[in-house]
């Protein structure tokens, strides 16, 4: 099956996969939200998919469905070992992954370059 392409962008960098959500879950129709997901689930799973970085540079704002889909790739990620970071959120997305306390598990970076230098640092 292909990468996800609507509801997530999917880029790969040395052993990295950057995931962009393009927007709430209100945005797409509920099978391509399943169907995707479970895509992104699947590059994840990929053995050479060893850390994940979820740039937000794309979305003011994601809703729980997908911030539920993202939490499923931290953890499965975080279970294999690699590293998982944040990057290019807005303000309110940094206020969002604030509320969530998804910085207390998962780094926050301004760029995508430093994020990759966090991954990358063994």
């Amino acid at each position: 099956m292909p990468d996800p392409e609507k509801v997530f962008r999917v880029e790969r960098i040395d052993g990295a996969v950057i995931v962009l959500p393009q927007g709430p879950a209100l945005h797409f129709s509920h099978n391509e939200v399943h169907l995707e997901s479970n895509a992104l689930y699947r590059v994840v799973d990929e053995p050479s998919s060893k850390h994940v970085i979820v740039d937000l540079s794309d979305v003011d704002y994601i809703d729980s469905v997908i911030i539920s889909s993202v939490l499923r790739c931290l953890t499965k990620t975080k279970q294999k070992q690699g590293k998982a970071v944040f990057c290019r959120a807005s303000e309110n997305m940094r206020e969002l992954l604030k509320c969530i306390k998804f910085g207390k598990l998962w780094p926050e970076f301004d760029t995508r370059e430093e994020a990759l230098v966090f991954i990358k640092a063994e």
